[in-house]
């Protein structure tokens, strides 16, 4: 290895990588849902609204090719050819049916100029986007398995260097059992201790006399 790392917790490790799965969860899912309403959006506004219209313009066209008609009537149903009648309500139908053509011609024009706008502003937000899908898509999978192998050899560490603790502290508690004295090792109790020699006696005067006599 080139480096080292400071690891104090390898749970953390855990919490984090736990803590980016719902990140990539919560942001795909993000993403997923503003990618479906944008094109929900263009398809309204590209099909729906621009059939709407271009509806409507034949309908009210109708609307007013009748108005006129009614008018034409009214203005000839007349029995004294020296007055003209008024045809009120039959105007204000006409100028009715103008207005609403007039409109949706409008609303068309409208529909037809935001189609480019938001078009436009689609592309730069997948443009924008984008980095971001391919990260979740590729770059968290490797950040994934990057942390998963780090904590199997962090783990892999922890279980090889506890038993040489161990063996280590054993051995040291060995040394020093061997090196007591037999006194200190039968007063410490411990099993295995060396028995202290029994003391020599010296023999009596007389008895060395006899020995020296012939």
């Amino acid at each position: 290895m080139n480096g080292s790392a400071h690891v104090k917790s390898i749970d953390a490790l855990t919490r984090f990588r736990a803590a980016l799965c719902v990140f990539g969860d919560e942001a795909g899912q993000a993403l997923s849902s503003i990618r479906v309403e944008l094109d929900r959006f263009q398809d309204w506004l590209k099909h729906d609204q621009l059939a709407h219209w271009q509806h409507e313009i034949r309908v009210r066209e109708d609307k007013l090719a009748e108005a006129k008609t009614d008018l034409h009537r009214c203005l000839a149903a007349t029995i004294d050819p020296n007055r003209t009648p008024s045809c009120y309500q039959e105007k204000k139908v006409l100028e009715r049916a103008k207005h609403r053509l007039e409109e949706a011609r409008e609303k068309l024009a409208a529909v037809r100029r935001w189609i480019p706008i938001v078009e436009r502003a689609v592309f730069e937000y997948r443009m924008k986007a984008e980095p971001l899908d391919n990260m979740l898509a590729v770059d968290l999978a490797r950040g994934l398995a990057q942390l998963d192998r780090s904590s199997e050899q962090l783990w892999a560490y922890v279980n090889l260097a506890v038993p040489e603790r161990v063996g280590a502290a054993e051995s040291a508690i060995s040394a020093t059992a061997i090196a007591q004295s037999p006194g200190e090792a039968v007063e410490s109790g411990k099993p295995g201790s060396a028995k202290p020699p029994a003391a020599s006696v010296p023999a009596p005067a007389d008895a060395r006399k006899q020995e020296v006599a012939p």
